[in-house]
């Protein structure tokens, strides 16, 4: 019988975090750290190999290597299936500042980084003749494409994608594009990546021999919502995406043909009488349930993981909660594969809470199973 292992990507700034391995248990849904590894990575999003043998991971910075303006790095680990340890293979440049996500597409061939930037900016002096201008300068934001080898290792980037210069309304988290996810569709024929800082949707049909990202269309999302993470229904034509400065969740129709979305429902994550907009109440991460039937959403601030019923027939969403997180600042939270257990992690207080899922009703139960570990901020699991 195939043991249920998480894994946990740390995100402790400049001091590293690593990864952390978990052995779940199946009974009460309450976790057991049984290891860790590469402590010196700032290890912010992980993904698994299709076969399980494999994780990728990013290193988000931008000093790879020790180098000021390096940009950020991507990491291949072997699984051990026996205890879900990880070996490290080998690491590239991610091609960008700050990769804040990364996947890998169904046939496990090509793993794709969004390469985020940081905030700051740098101003550059620029003199013609007399005159003297003064330029803001920020990070590019770069999605970049890494094919797979045979042997599940990583290879250097075959292909980049600079986004267009842009920005939105909302302050700082918005003076330059800042891609803060990326995700294939089922059918493995596009990637969407979404663009927080210039509200902006980008879908990229790519090339599945040349290992490049291929045309792209971009989409604009309304300003000032920032879209940070989507969720592709596994078997339904509709996408999912929350957005960071708005504190809301979106429904968009997909066309598998032509790669094109459209709105079709907003709802909020947070109660009503809340602050919907800014910086005090933050959505993060979005996922949907393995039987396609609710859609979750979790928001930093309010420390809160929003349920709602998906409408099969419209891609309309109707809450069906909004449940306490556990914690403070529930940066991720995921399911194992049987969808039996939901795990929010609370990077702000440094712990990993479990909810029974009642897959009737959609409804989260926190188990009282609880695990500590710093500044979690991703959660990927596994069936080995």
């Amino acid at each position: 019988m195939s043991q249920a292992f998480g894994f946990s990507g740390l995100d402790n700034g400049n001091a590293g975090g690593g990864i952390h391995v978990f052995a779940v248990d199946m009974t009460d849904g309450s976790l057991t750290r049984l290891s860790g590894v590469a402590p010196e990575l700032n290890s912010g999003y992980i993904c698994v190999s299709p076969n399980r043998r494999f994780l990728y991971a990013t290193d988000e910075r931008k000093d790879y290597g020790g180098k000021a303006g390096a940009g950020g790095g991507v990491n291949t680990f072997s699984i051990d299936p026996a205890d879900g340890s990880l070996t490290h293979v080998n690491s590239y440049p991610s091609m960008g500042a700050f990769p804040a996500y990364i996947c890998i597409d169904a046939t496990g061939s090509r793993v794709v980084t969004a390469n985020h930037g940081s905030y700051d900016s740098v101003i550059k002096t620029i003199q013609r003749g007399a005159q003297v201008e003064l330029e803001t300068v920020y990070d590019d934001g770069v999605i970049a494409m890494f094919p797979v080898a045979q042997s599940g290792a990583l290879e250097p980037a075959s292909d980049v994608s600079v986004l267009e210069t842009g920005h939105g309304p909302g302050g700082f988290l918005q003076g330059s594009c800042h891609p803060h996810s990326v995700n294939f569709d089922p059918g493995n024929r596009y990637l969407l990546a979404c663009d927080k800082g210039a509200d902006r949707i980008y879908v990229y049909r790519f090339d599945h021999v040349s290992h490049t990202l291929g045309t792209r269309q971009i989409f604009s999302a309304a300003p000032g919502t920032a879209p940070r993470h989507s969720a592709f229904h596994p078997r339904l034509p509709y996408v999912f995406i929350i957005n960071e400065l708005e504190a809301s969740l979106t429904s968009f129709l997909f066309d598998a043909k032509t790669g094109e979305i459209r709105s079709i429902d907003t709802v909020a994550t947070i109660p009503s009488g809340l602050q919907s907009r800014g910086l005090k109440n933050m959505p993060a991460d979005i996922r949907i349930h393995p039987n396609g039937k609710f859609v979750y959403g979790s928001t930093r601030g309010n420390n809160s993981i929003a349920v709602f019923k998906l409408d099969e027939a419209t891609g309309k969403l109707t809450t069906v909660d909004i449940v306490p997180s556990g914690g403070l600042t529930p940066r991720a939270f995921n399911f194992e594969p049987s969808g039996k257990y939901l795990f929010a992690a609370n990077q702000g207080s440094n712990n990993i809470v479990t909810f029974a899922v009642d897959a009737a009703t959609g409804e989260i139960t926190q188990t009282g199973a609880k695990v500590e570990i710093e500044r979690p901020v991703c959660l990927k699991f596994a069936a080995l």
